[in-house]
């Protein structure tokens, strides 16, 4: 069985609502990270682009070649997300992202954090006030 370690940076992170798509095929979870890039609030989800300095905040996984495929179909891979491989700033752990062109984000506001699950926290907060 292969293997693949992909990072993870929104609706797939613990607690999240996609990460029950992800948990029949995870292999291992490696823990908190991150990688270099930008990150955008599309609405209900975010998208990275690697053409811009940043820092994202996410968490590295394993899962299986099954695994990989249903990710693929669930971020539209290759059309509407690309796949690239890119090197956690503070770790060492190298694998997969989702993420896509800088000009498919344009419009769109820039999470300054880089933190998908701190800027769900900021919206909520913003709601209830």
């Amino acid at each position: 069985m292969t293997v693949h370690t992909v990072f993870v940076y929104g609706t797939l992170r613990k607690g999240q609502p996609n990460r029950a798509v992800m948990e029949p095929h995870l292999v291992a979870d490696l823990g908190e990270g991150q990688i270099r890039g930008a990150m955008y609030d599309l609405g209900p989800f975010p998208a990275v682009t690697l053409e811009e300095d940043g820092l994202v905040i996410g968490e590295w996984v394993r899962v299986t070649d099954d695994g990989l495929a249903r990710l693929d179909r669930l971020e539209g891979y290759p059309s509407f997300y690309d796949r690239v491989i890119v090197s956690d700033t503070t770790n060492g752990l190298r694998g997969w992202v989702y993420c896509m062109a800088r000009r498919k984000v344009d419009g769109y506001e820039r999470v300054e954090s880089g933190d998908w699950v701190k800027r769900l926290e900021q919206k909520t907060v913003c709601l209830l006030t």
